[in-house]
């Protein structure tokens, strides 16, 4: 792919890149938490725009979208910068990975039969996404004095059912509004094919 092709996206790639990044908005940037707790919808998010966004200044966008929020989010509306350590940089290969587990799923057939696999394809994207995350944070973060395996363990065991929830949530609702999409409007399959 040369340089000109890497920043031409079809008008289908841009509409599910701006879908995504007005969810991340309303759901990073705590616009809606303090009414109501959304779960996460980052790992998902990747996920999903690796299925259809599969240039890599895609990826980038979203994560430099991500990254901007939460700099917004500390320094302007207030929000706790515990999590906001050189840990940090542990969420480039967790968001990776499930971008690349999208772009995988997306060589899979489009039919029912393929859900399983994607399913199982998700769960472990998920898990080392989570291993990248939670793990850099413990490890890398600072905040925890003399971090080991063992101690991690049960990090895992306590916010991992989280993160997989989350993922298989937001992950099954743009399941369930792709295939209305395709119901209603068959030609948008060709379309993101292009």
């Amino acid at each position: 792919m040369n340089r000109s092709t890497a920043f031409q996206f079809s008008r289908f790639e841009v509409t599910v890149f701006g879908i995504l990044a007005a969810v991340m908005l309303l759901t990073r940037s705590h616009a809606l938490t303090h009414l109501v707790h959304i779960p996460s919808t980052a790992l998902a998010s990747f996920f999903v725009l690796g299925y259809f966004v599969r240039r890599f200044t895609g990826f980038v966008g979203l994560f430099a979208l991500g990254y901007a929020i939460d700099v917004v989010s500390i320094s302007m509306l207030g929000v706790s910068d515990f999590c906001y350590t050189p840990a940090y940089a542990m969420l480039l290969p967790a968001y990776a990975v499930m971008w690349m587990a999208g772009r995988y799923a997306a060589r899979m057939p489009e039919r029912l039969q393929s859900l399983p696999a994607m399913a199982v394809l998700l769960v472990v994207a998920t898990f080392a996404s989570h291993l990248f995350s939670s793990g850099g944070f413990y490890f890398l973060g600072g905040r925890f004095p003399d971090p080991t395996i063992t101690g991690f363990l049960p990090r895992i065991a306590r916010y991992f059912p989280v993160s997989l929830m989350s993922s298989l949530l937001w992950s099954g609702v743009a399941v369930a509004l792709w295939a209305l999409l395709l119901t209603a409007r068959p030609a948008l399959r060709r379309e993101r094919s292009r």
